[in-house]
């Protein structure tokens, strides 16, 4: 079912207008089959329906006609569905046309068979989910936001579990991206009627009419992920908009004991999470939905990061030289063949001279290839080639210089992971012998990167080695960060204070909560004067692992320090005198004379 699917309303109302004169089987813009409803809102109606013109099953929102006939509110409706028309990502219900006549308005997108999250909430017998039900579909969404938000420059406006749609393949599916935001506020104008059903996902920011930002979308999605949790919205009764501005919402815990509803305790870091996207202020958000993806420990593709990193790549210095001399020599062959005949057969070719590649901290991998020509800037992407004064510029002798390439700011979750960078795409997790066109550790960042298709290898000792694909375009700036699987532990000892080793590395001291590997992992507790004590924890997502050290004085036996023996006092002379009257070893005999 699609969002707000139900049965179509009798009244004449504005939905009725759109319904008026159209059932199944009917036929629009000479070109779509109606077959049947899938959904209804007070934005529209969601109809199956086939496109004759290509062959396909589509969903078909028809427009309320109070839009239809309104030019502006059309206009707008218009470059919505042109900016949704861009979103093209797995995990978003495409956008294919916007479809008018003299009287009817309709979208068409993508048919998904399934129901919405809110609809399938509403089956649970608790009336919500658990943590292990929702963890893929909350990475989905985190993945949709961050290419909507940072590739596509679109904000949702409008999220919720009712337009969180899931397919027969269990998959995540967005849809109204921006769309219904859009129909509403056209309708606020043209119409007395409008909809406030989405008021409980809508940060302050957006009650209040503030221009849209990813921030809103933050909040939005805490709301959604609280409501599938406890089975309600933050703020579902009374003065909704009051509380949404000036209350803090309990906590899931909090709200799962007000309604009775028993299940898995709720990890204390998605906790946190959802009630710092529900931060009134969007400063206290996390900054991006990759953000939210890494304190979720939602692992998988690289996700995106907007803080600034200082460089600490190195640079394979020949595939610089080599690409420098390609250059060169492609510059020399087009002189050659376009020279004019004019053309001093001595003129020199200028070359603009620029300076090395900087912004790395080098760090030699292989021994540099020969210098090029003098002529040839160490930089091929700076290299622009210029006539002498005396010829006459002409675009068949002139090498138009190169667009400017992208940069990089990788990080990673834990940081200190050694990253290669291999050009093309590359199988398996684990680097190629050859050597890579950038290594380094995270964080750090690449510039002047090419155009082009890479692969990423992450590598950290104790952890899975791991890769990420990414494609990256002239003046592009890609910030990276990628987590590794882990869940997190608590470390406590007796006494407290003891350092803990995971391999060579120190976690520190405890108390202490720390994030390691998915799986079995082996801990060394070190404490002075105490022997190493060494035990092994399960480490998942689900829940925080825990244990304790209890440390043990080391033994004296074997000490090199030698023993001293007590002075014996007064008492301790007559107790030993006592000793070998009675009981100690009796005194050799005399001989006799």
């Amino acid at each position: 079912m699609y969002p707000g699917s139900g049965p179509l309303p009798e009244d004449d109302g504005e939905f009725g207008q759109t319904a008026r004169g159209v059932v199944g089987g009917s036929r629009l813009f000479d070109r779509f089959t109606l077959q049947k409803v899938l959904g209804r809102g007070g934005m529209g109606i969601v109809w199956l329906a086939r496109d004759e013109r290509l062959d396909r099953l589509v969903a078909l929102k028809l427009v309320p006609e109070s839009v239809c006939f309104a030019p502006s509110a059309q206009e707008d409706l218009k470059r919505e569905t042109r900016k949704s028309l861009m979103l093209t990502h797995a995990n978003i219900v495409r956008i294919f046309d916007f479809i008018e006549d003299g009287q009817t308005a309709a979208i068409s997108m993508e048919y998904v068979d399934g129901s919405t999250l809110s609809s399938l909430r509403v089956k649970k017998p608790a009336k919500c989910f658990e943590i292990g039900e929702i963890s893929n579909w909350a990475g989905a969404l985190c993945e949709a936001l961050t290419y909507a938000h940072d590739t596509a420059a679109v904000i949702h406006r409008d999220l919720k579990p009712a337009n969180l749609m899931i397919n027969s393949r269990s998959e995540l599916k967005v849809t109204d991206f921006g769309i219904a935001c859009t129909l509403r506020d056209s309708m606020s104008r043209v119409s007395v009627r409008t909809s406030s059903g989405t008021l409980n996902y809508m940060s302050p920011q957006q009650l209040l009419g503030e221009d849209p930002l990813p921030a809103d979308d933050i909040y939005a999605m805490g709301a959604t992920l609280y409501e599938l949790l406890s089975s309600k919205p933050p703020f579902y009764s009374g003065d909704v908009a009051s509380q949404v501005r000036d209350v803090i919402a309990p906590t899931i815990t909090q709200r799962r004991a007000k309604f009775g509803i028993e299940g898995e305790s709720i990890p204390r870091y998605w906790e946190e999470t959802i009630a710092r996207c529900l931060a009134k202020d969007p400063a206290h958000r996390p900054r991006s939905s990759a953000d939210v993806a890494r304190r979720l420990r939602l692992h998988g593709p690289v996700l995106v990061n907007s803080e600034k990193r200082k460089p600490m790549f190195s640079v394979d210095t020949r595939v610089i030289a080599l690409a420098a001399a390609v250059v060169a020599l492609v510059a020399a062959m087009s002189l050659i063949v376009n020279r004019p005949q004019k053309a001093s057969p001595q003129a020199p070719i200028a070359v603009a001279k620029t300076s090395p590649v900087t912004g790395y901290a080098f760090e030699k991998t292989a021994k540099p290839a020969p210098a090029p020509q003098a002529s040839v800037a160490p930089n091929p992407a700076a290299a622009v080639e210029q006539r002498p004064a005396t010829v006459a510029a002409t675009p068949a002798t002139l090498v138009k210089a190169p667009s400017k390439n992208a940069t990089l700011q990788v990080t990673t979750t834990p940081t200190g992971a050694a990253v290669s960078i291999y050009p093309g795409i590359i199988a398996g997790k684990i680097a190629p012998v050859a050597a890579p066109l950038r290594t380094g550790s995270t964080p750090g960042a690449v510039e002047d990167l090419p155009p082009g298709r890479y692969t990423i290898f992450f590598h950290h000792e104790g952890w899975p080695d791991d890769r990420a694909e990414i494609s990256v375009s002239a003046g592009e700036s890609v910030p990276i960060d990628y987590t590794f699987p882990h869940g997190s532990a608590t470390i406590m000892s007796n006494p407290t204070g003891a350092e803990i080793f995971f391999g060579s590395q120190s976690l520190g001291q405890t108390p202490l909560t720390v994030e390691l590997p998915l799986g079995k992992q082996k801990l060394v507790a070190r404490y002075p004067e105490f022997s190493d004590k060494t035990q092994t924890v399960t480490v998942a997502t689900s829940a925080e692992a825990k244990m304790a050290f209890q440390m043990r004085l080391q033994s004296k036996t074997g000490s090199s320090r030698p023993k001293t023996t007590p002075t014996p006092n007064a008492v301790g002379k007559i107790g030993q005198s006592i000793k070998h009257l009675f009981g100690g070893r009796p005194a050799p005999s005399r001989k006799k004379n």
